[in-house]
């Protein structure tokens, strides 16, 4: 067992059959309750899973062109997305704005169970994945801080049988090169393994309007080995570590700025962790302890500035992120048809940067360096009722924070502090049999996001137009919430599956600055304070039908009725989120051809103008993009595949100002053993 929002029954025949009958591969029904998936730390079938999840399952990963494991995320679930082409990303889910930077997000990721220990999407191993599961709405009562909006967790390979692997070869437009390969299974009656890695690399690319980006290239390689032990009857041992390295990663600038905005980065990210699992009568009991960090370094290439000109290129920022922590859960089936979930988080996370002035000389950064540690003690009880036709859930979980910002070289005028504090969240929710293959489920759930230690401790001074300004952190600070329910219907049956759910989210006690306090005719004090909030309302629908057995088709929508923010002024819609979002994927199987043609429409979405006045706010149109793969069986181990991504080489951006590559086909030879 896998610490997962979805735990795949071993190995790809339970994920098989729920999307084989609740989502389109024409099975028969009866195979459903087979299939594992949770939203509970713990296993349990996908039809006694109250929460909305979605899941992306081994044949998505394998027919979607993707450059990054954010695209796979966009292309096949409803969130929304803020990516560069720096391999720097993010997602938002339900309303919440994307994220691509620090430690303190609304959108958790989590790898078999435990954090990611990284805040780049675009850092992920896409060779390991064997399922990735999209939680939709408020977690913090099982996961604590960062789970406001949802939480994505990625499902890694695990194979137990008889050692099978691949590798392939890709060449593509652009200049793209990669070389990738995975192999796993038996070493002995009691050890397993899985390795994955990856070699990639490409040119500067062209954008939809057929216009070279100038320092756009980059070269990358990935790997991620597993290790596991049977160590005793029900009883197990697994030890997995992964590492990411990214160099000369070329970032072109906004449009508006032409070539003067153009930089480079260095990144690394690693991770490892270890788990012990076993059952002792009716508990089942795992311990996981993990570690990693990441870091990167930023090279500035070109700048307007005409006093840096001499020095360029020069090193301008490094950060490193540092991450350790511990799992204890125990499952307790105390009851037929009842188990209760109790568990216990322990993390520490560190983040230090530095700054360099154009001579090569330290300079202070623009954040302290800072430290937060978190303990969180969960439980979640379920209840099987009316011979199972109804599931009731009801947990709840205290976190206690303590943050601490640190003594930081060459940064003048800080004076560091620490700061603690608590936070309880509750959650609960059914599922119900209304009739054969239609069930009604619906949750209610809070959720929190911890105030970052900038805002709770520490004092800086800037000068701003010739006077002194000192931002005070504020250790009072309580932090942000939400409170979010859904209600929704499903059905299955047949070659069908529909979920249409509605959701409402509010946030209180959003953190800002105040409008400062005059000390003196030279001196105003500006602290943090509790003083915002926010409204999300919208309606989901995801369905897949097999049209007939050479033919399958998903499609997913997110209308969103209300996705605003409280400001100063007023109210104003929350930026990098699209009011209606829709994909569809058609997959084929066709005798030695199987494919899928895919679509994604993003409608118009609104950020700050940070061009011109970034004080206003500025609305950006609506775009679709297609994309394409297909891929043929030469024999029965050898294939060729071909991948279209931007099929219709369209102009456009997840970040307004910084285009996606434009038509981008590839062109792979496999071969599997």
């Amino acid at each position: 067992m896998k610490g997962s929002l979805a735990v795949p029954a071993r190995r790809g025949m339970a994920m098989a059959c729920l999307l084989a009958c609740a989502a389109g591969h024409a099975q028969d029904n009866a195979t459903l309750g087979v299939v594992v998936v949770t939203g509970r730390r713990t296993q349990s079938r996908l039809e006694d899973t109250p929460q909305r999840i979605e899941i992306i399952d081994a044949q998505d990963v394998e027919r979607t062109p993707a450059r990054e494991f954010t695209d796979l995320l966009k292309k096949n679930s409803s969130v929304d997305v803020i990516q560069y082409p720096g391999n720097l990303s993010g997602i938002g889910i339900r309303g919440f704005s994307p994220e691509f930077s620090g430690i303190n997000k609304r959108s958790l990721l989590l790898v078999d169970g435990r954090p990611a220990m990284s805040t780049n999407l675009s850092l992920v191993n896409m060779d390991q994945i064997e399922q990735v599961e999209v939680l939709k709405g408020p977690a913090s009562a099982l996961y604590g801080s960062q789970a406001m909006g949802g939480v994505v967790n990625i499902i890694t390979r695990e194979s137990r049988g008889p050692i099978k692997g691949s590798g392939q070869v890709t060449l593509g437009e652009f200049s793209a090169k990669e070389v990738k390969g995975r192999i796993g299974g038996k070493l002995a009656e009691s050890v397993d393994f899985d390795y994955a890695g990856s070699v990639y690399g490409q040119g500067d690319f062209k954008a939809g309007h057929g216009e070279l980006r100038p320092n756009s290239a980059y070269a990358q390689h990935n790997h991620a080995v597993r290790m596991g032990l049977d160590i005793a009857p029900n009883w197990r041992f697994t030890a997995k570590t992964n590492l990411y390295r990214g160099r000369d990663i070329a970032m072109p600038g906004d449009l508006a700025y032409g070539l003067n905005q153009q930089s480079n980065k260095d990144m690394d990210s690693e991770g490892a962790d270890v788990k012990l699992a076993g059952r002792l009568v009716r508990h089942t009991v795992s311990a996981t302890a993990y570690a990693g960090r990441q870091w990167y370094q930023t090279t500035t290439k070109t700048s307007t500035n005409a006093t840096v000109q001499q020095y360029l290129p020069y090193r301008s920022f490094e950060e490193n992120l540092h991450w350790h922590g511990l799992q204890l859960q125990d499952v307790w089936d105390w009851a037929d048809n009842t188990s209760l979930v109790l568990g216990l988080d322990t993390e520490q996370a560190q983040s230090l940067t530095v700054g360099y002035n154009p001579n090569g000389t330290r300079k202070g950064p623009f954040s302290a360096d800072n430290t937060r540690g978190t303990t969180g003690l969960y439980a979640e009880n379920t209840w099987l009722l009316n011979q199972g036709d109804t599931v009731v859930y009801m947990g709840l979980r205290n976190d206690r924070i303590q943050v601490e910002t640190l003594d930081t070289p060459f940064k003048t005028g800080f004076t560091p502090t620490a700061a603690s504090f608590g936070s309880t969240n509750p959650s609960a929710g059914f599922k119900h049999l209304l009739a054969s293959g239609l069930r009604l489920h619906g949750t209610v759930g809070q959720g929190f996001v911890a105030p970052s230690a900038s805002e709770l401790t520490g004092a800086a001074t800037t000068v701003v137009a010739g006077k002194n300004e000192i931002t005070r952190g504020n250790p009072g600070l309580k932090p942000e919430s939400s409170l979010t329910w859904d209600l929704g219907a499903e059905w299955s049956g047949g070659a069908w599956f529909v979920d249409a759910t509605v959701f409402d989210t509010r946030v209180r006690d959003k953190i800002a600055r105040d409008g400062g306090t005059p000390l003196d005719a030279n001196t105003k004090v500006f602290t943090y304070i509790n003083a915002t909030s926010a409204h999300m309302q919208g309606l989901e629908l995801n369905g897949r039908w097999q049209i007939n057995p050479v033919y399958r088709l998903s499609a997913g929508l997110t209308q969103l009725l209300k996705a605003s923010k409280e400001v100063s002024t007023g109210w104003e819609d929350i930026n990098a989120v699209a009011q209606t979002t829709v994909r569809l994927a058609l997959d084929s199987n066709f005798g030695a051809w199987s494919g899928r043609l895919g679509a994604r429409y993003v409608g118009p979405t609104k950020d700050q103008d940070w061009i011109n006045d970034s004080s206003k706010q500025v609305q950006y149109g609506a775009y679709a993009v297609w994309d394409v793969s297909a891929r043929y069986r030469i024999r029965n181990l050898q294939s060729m595949v071909l991948s279209v991504d931007n099929l219709l080489d369209r102009f456009y951006s997840e970040k307004y100002g910084f285009p996606q590559p434009g038509r981008n086909l590839k062109v792979s030879y496999r071969h599997d053993f």
